[in-house]
């Protein structure tokens, strides 16, 4: 029932916002919600007397629904096939005409990365920049170009340091380097900066 008045109530109202200033100083002003019409509940209170101010961009890193997630790992790994729907379930995939915030779980993280091992072997297998196993210089371009086409920003320094040593160091050396690369690139793809807006 919460799901169904929180989209109702996001569609009632028009929130805005302004940057002014030059480049060197830039203030935000807050944000102002304009009601475009009020209800009154229980008690003769209005429904948005008690309505928390928060911070604009703080709804951020949210999970994605699985419907969007879906469509995302075929898109960011290039794949014109792959079958997501057997993952429904642990995405949390609500019942038709419905939509429910989807919530992170051991088994939703877990799911993450065996969706995106997955979906990496199928990219690393064929591409021949696979066929060398990971060393420092190419894990880093590798790492950084990934980060880009899954999290659609650029990686900082201390998360390219990260993948490139899971790469280097923490696949297996017997393993043939697509496998590794796989592995690397499942751990860049179930990073919340795929799974979450």
């Amino acid at each position: 029932m919460r799901s169904i008045f929180l989209i109702a109530s996001l569609g009632l109202t028009a929130c805005v916002g302004n940057i002014t200033g030059d480049d060197d100083d830039d203030t935000q002003e807050p944000v102002v919600c304009e009601q475009a019409r009020t209800y009154v509940g229980y008690g003769n209170k209005t429904l948005e007397t008690e309505r928390a101010t928060i911070e604009p961009g703080s709804d951020r890193l949210r999970l994605k629904p699985y419907a969007a997630l879906a469509a995302e790992y075929r898109a960011a790994l290039g794949l014109s096939a792959f079958d997501t729907s057997m993952y429904a379930a642990t995405f949390g995939r609500p019942p038709a005409r419905w939509y429910e915030e989807p919530r992170a779980s051991a088994n939703t993280i877990y799911a993450a990365f065996a969706l995106a091992y997955a979906g990496c072997t199928q990219h690393t297998a064929s591409d021949p920049l696979y066929a060398q196993a990971p060393n420092a210089s190419l894990a880093d371009t590798i790492c950084r170009d990934q980060a880009r086409a899954f999290w659609h920003r650029d990686a900082s320094d201390a998360e390219v340091s990260a993948c490139v040593t899971y790469a280097v160091d923490q696949t297996n050396p017997a393993d043939p380097p697509a496998k590794r690369w796989a592995y690397s690139c499942a751990a860049v793809l179930s990073a919340s900066g795929f799974l979450a807006y």
